[in-house]
């Protein structure tokens, strides 16, 4: 939020803003699924044979390294959400003329003292479902791209 009210509100500075807060989680687990895979016995017997660094990270630890990415990103898409309904909620996201469910929340909060329901529950509610679905999207590539699931499918 610090970020969005440095600069300018806009389009541009919730981008920024957002992707600035979630790479470093993206880049951790990357990291971490690379490091366990420097040891695994395939990437040793790879480099045993004499493959060279960029073909050993190529053929063998980078796509092992997109399926957690894939869940990662889709509950980040989640987390996207509710961060730009936030800033907008708080008048540091995008301008007003431009609809957001954030700027939506924050009209109904503002048209009166009490303002109508529909005004308030029907973007809550757009918000709450498109981040559970986000989350469901991730934790259903996670059940297939999973191996360790692989056996506890029914």
């Amino acid at each position: 939020m610090s970020i969005a009210m440095a600069l300018n509100a806009g389009t541009w500075t919730v981008i920024v803003a957002i992707a600035i807060t979630r790479i470093p989680f993206g880049g951790r687990i990357i990291r971490s699924v690379a490091l366990t895979l420097k040891e695994v016995a395939f990437v040793e017997a790879a480099r045993g044979i004499g493959a060279s660094t960029l073909r050993i990270m190529g053929r063998h630890i980078l796509p092992q390294c997109i399926a957690p990415y894939l869940i990662l990103a889709t509950t980040h898409l989640g987390v996207a959400i509710l961060i730009e309904a936030s800033l907008g909620f708080l008048g540091v996201g995008i301008p007003p003329p431009t609809p957001t469910w954030g700027n939506m929340l924050a009209d109904a909060l503002n048209s009166g003292l009490v303002p109508p329901w529909w005004l308030v529950v029907f973007p809550g509610v757009a918000i709450t479902l498109t981040v559970l679905a986000f989350n469901l999207l991730g934790d259903g590539i996670r059940d297939t791209l999973d191996p360790r699931l692989r056996g506890f499918r029914e």
